[in-house]
């Protein structure tokens, strides 16, 4: 690995349509719904896409009311996703934000800036480049 580079993801299969995601030293679980073939065990896929949207603005939201001593005990992001097909993605998503209460009117205007300065809104606004490639199975070692 790069130094600076950021650890890989790495995703392992678990039983059924069920994974485990490895990010540094944290396991998520990712499973389908009923309808999609799992157990609902677990968030899908495409909901962590949008989590990780939300979550995103939440926390460039929380830093710069943080910066200023603002209190933000009460924001609140929330998201909705509409899916689109041909090919099979999301269309669009929906963020509602619920400020905290009494939010000086002269950072009303910033707020948006501030929004599109959150890299998973700029990256999903913008594309990003996927570069797969196939590895080949390690074979397991033969002990003697």
């Amino acid at each position: 690995m790069i130094k600076g580079a950021p650890s890989p993801i790495t995703v392992t299969h678990v039983s059924g349509v069920k994974f485990a995601i490895q990010i540094r030293s944290h396991e998520i679980m990712v499973d389908q719904t009923i309808n999609g073939g799992g157990t609902d065990s677990a968030p899908t896929p495409i909901e962590l896409l949008g989590a990780s949207l939300a979550s995103c603005i939440a926390y460039y939201l929380y830093h710069f009311f943080y910066t200023r001593g603002l209190p933000a005990d009460d924001l609140t992001v929330s998201l909705t996703r509409k899916s689109a097909s041909n090919p099979n993605r999301i269309e669009s998503f929906d963020v509602s934000i619920t400020l905290p209460a009494d939010v000086p009117e002269q950072y009303m205007p910033l707020l948006q800036r501030v929004i599109d300065a959150c890299p998973a809104h700029n990256t999903l606004l913008s594309g990003a480049k996927i570069n797969v490639k196939f590895e080949d199975p390690v074979a397991e070692a033969v002990v003697a």
